[in-house]
């Protein structure tokens, strides 16, 4: 698959005790899985615990909170979660939750780098509370706008970030041959994404899928706005970190 675009409308949801959970985009990836979830106010998700399974949730709608290591984290706005790998959580709505989830299966030498080096889990991070960057930019005068909420290594082979953009402005990448990437449309996102010349709509609550290598990136019509978090994923396990957008290079050679 080279990429895919599900809309909001096209999501369907069955709901059991207030939450519904769905798979959106099967198939793009064998060790990663994508879904959409709903938590009705009121209700409680309490997902059971899978040690090989590293569980992003991003947050894109709706107030509530969780419950993690003997933590609460309030929900109030765009927000982060990366669950651990032997603790449960729950997640409770105080108004109707959207979230996107994606499960990542760890491969036994993810584990081990899994060991060697990550951010303490569980995590939950606001996207307020986020670094500002600057990265392939069309125009950044016309209210641009990139938060990083981690990169590689810091949680194994995942990269997670939001992008916002206005009319006029927009971002542009050459293909990473080393990255994956899921996008998730939210707010009032209203935009056209080129994907190797191919253009399409993106709407808030759209998903989109780009293979890794693919040339992509956005356009904001007048009125338009983008507002999409990303979630990339290396796709090579072992050196993945000496993978550039030549590459990936022969063992051994160095560039």
């Amino acid at each position: 698959m080279d990429y895919a675009n599900v809309r909001k409308d096209d999501i369907k949801l069955t709901f059991t005790n207030g939450v519904a959970e769905t798979e959106i985009i099967a198939g793009a990836l064998p060790n990663v899985k994508s879904y959409r979830g709903v938590i009705k106010a009121g209700a409680t998700l309490a997902p059971e615990v899978r040690p090989r399974v590293l569980s992003t949730y991003i947050i894109q709608e709706g107030r509530g909170y969780i419950v993690a290591s003997q933590r609460v984290h309030e929900i109030n706005e765009l927000s982060f979660f990366f669950a651990s790998l032997d603790e449960p959580f729950t997640m409770t709505a105080f108004t109707d939750l959207t979230y996107t989830k994606f499960d990542l299966t760890l491969s036994d030498y993810d584990m081990k780098r899994y060991d060697q080096s990550h951010v303490a889990l569980p995590l939950f991070r606001k996207e307020s509370d986020c670094l500002v960057y600057t990265q392939n930019v069309k125009k950044t005068e016309t209210g641009t706008l990139q938060r990083s909420v981690v990169v590689g290594k810091q949680m194994i082979r995942v990269i997670v970030g939001s992008n916002h953009a206005e009319a006029g402005s927009g971002f542009y990448e050459i293909g990473h041959a080393a990255v994956a990437q899921w996008n998730i449309c939210h707010s009032n996102c209203n935009f056209i994404m080129d994907v190797d010349g191919h253009q399409f709509e993106q709407k808030a609550g759209d998903v989109c899928y780009i293979k890794a290598g693919l040339p992509h990136g956005s356009i904001i019509p007048e009125g338009g706005h983008l507002d999409y978090v990303y979630y990339e994923l290396y796709v090579q396990e072992e050196g993945f970190l000496r993978v550039f957008p030549e590459g990936p290079f022969a063992e051994g050679e160095v560039r």
